[in-house]
Order: C-alpha cells, then sequence, then structure tokens
C-alpha cells in the first residue's frame, strides 16, 4: 500500500511539472486576478507570457528580488520586451501579447533574471538568450512576466 501512496504522489507531482504549472515564487502572493499564456508546445525551451492583477503595489514595495525602476534601466527593460515582442510574432502567437512599452516609467517594480555570460558547455548565453523579466506597472498595477529561451 505504501508503495501505491508512493508511487500515486510522485506522479502527480511529475505531472504537476509536466503541464507547465510551476509555482513561480518570484510572483507575490496577493493577485486578485491573472491572464496566463503558457507555451503549449514548450518542455524545455519556451515563451510565456502573463498578467497577474493586484489591488497596489504593497507586495513589492519591501520585495527584496524588486527594486523601483530609474530612468536608466527603462531602455534595458523595454530591450527584454522588444525582444519578448519579436519572440511572440515569429512563434505566431502576437495575439497572447498586448504588453505596450509606453508605459514603463520611473517607480515601477522590476524584476530580471538572466543567464547572460553563464557558460553551459560550448556556448555562453548572450543578453536574449534566456530571461524571465517581471515588471509590476505601477499605474495599472500590473504584474507583467515574460520568459524565453527559445
Amino acid at each position: 500500500m505504501k508503495r501505491i501512496v508512493t508511487a500515486f504522489f510522485l506522479f502527480s507531482f511529475l505531472a504537476f511539472c509536466l503541464s507547465g504549472c510551476m509555482i513561480d515564487s518570484n510572483i507575490p502572493n496577493g493577485y486578485t486576478g491573472k491572464e496566463e499564456h503558457f507555451d503549449k508546445d514548450g518542455f524545455q525551451d519556451y515563451t510565456d507570457y502573463c498578467k497577474y492583477f493586484y489591488k497596489n503595489a504593497a507586495a513589492f514595495e519591501n520585495n527584496p528580488n524588486y527594486h523601483k525602476v530609474t530612468e536608466p534601466d527603462i531602455a534595458v527593460i523595454k530591450g527584454y520586451f522588444d525582444d519578448f515582442k519579436q519572440c511572440m510574432v515569429d512563434c505566431d502567437r502576437a495575439d497572447e501579447y498586448d504588453f505596450d512599452t509606453k508605459c514603463l516609467t520611473s517607480g515601477d517594480f522590476v524584476f530580471i533574471k538572466t543567464k547572460e555570460g553563464v557558460s553551459d558547455g560550448n556556448i555562453v548565453y548572450e543578453k536574449y538568450d534566456n530571461y524571465n523579466v517581471y515588471l509590476f506597472d505601477t499605474d495599472s498595477s500590473v504584474l507583467y512576466y515574460i520568459h524565453n529561451n527559445k
């Protein structure tokens, strides 16, 4: 009986992992709604676009992963979203993507996780090879999450 229960939990965990529904600890609790557009064909290489709706910026103000966007940050962040938009177009998923870089302003919150400069075997990741960007727009109280590693 113990083996059956253990096998069931192992199978459930693997099914959860493979379904693309992993919980992202960089998305703070407290959102009131969400729109998630996961890459249906993705397994190791995938492109995801999500929006999480909050009442206010409280979840980001003291979060150690996020920092307030400054003027110099805007060009860097815009570069990631421009690259991501092109990936969504190339994957015939442009209809899922509605981010407008005009909403980028100082005072928003951002967390960028990238493999830029990391060596993996014979390759060294470049800027847009593998990244996650979490951008909280303080005007709309929306957290935009993009992931790309294609």
